[in-house]
């Protein structure tokens, strides 16, 4: 449960975030991608900001969508142990791949997190032999 809590937290600090100022280091970027559009169809042509933004957001969405699973998985009393074993396994899984992902593009804040969250899915999956 640990775990699931941590994922939460993480959605949370990801969410908030994107809802701060801009760094004044990257005005001069974010201003070019707000002033570039990319015609993607259905008369919609976002800036790259705005996909930015879209992505970043849908990181944050993913995260409290993992987070409800979890609760779902952990906290149901038809669940078999077994069951929470899989999504223990899961769960190393994904959050192995998002930090081998955010060591090769160097993104620290991320791959803190999930430094921190995954040893958390490592006991529980261990914990959780029969």
């Amino acid at each position: 449960m640990t775990g699931t809590v941590l994922l939460g937290l993480t959605g949370v600090a990801h969410t908030l975030g994107q809802l701060g100022s801009d760094p004044p280091a990257l005005v001069p970027a974010l201003t070019a991608m707000r002033g570039s559009s990319l015609p993607m169809g259905l008369g919609m042509a976002p800036s790259i900001f705005d996909i930015f933004r879209d992505l970043a957001f849908t990181m944050s969405i993913t995260f409290f969508a993992l987070t409800a699973m979890n609760l779902l998985i952990g906290l149901h009393r038809d669940v078999s142990t077994r069951l929470r074993r899989a999504g223990a396994g899961l769960n190393l899984i994904w959050i192995g791949s998002f930090i081998a992902l955010n060591w090769t593009y160097r993104v620290p804040p991320p791959l803190i997190s999930a430094i921190v969250v995954w040893p958390v899915f490592l006991v529980a999956y261990v914990r959780s032999r029969h």
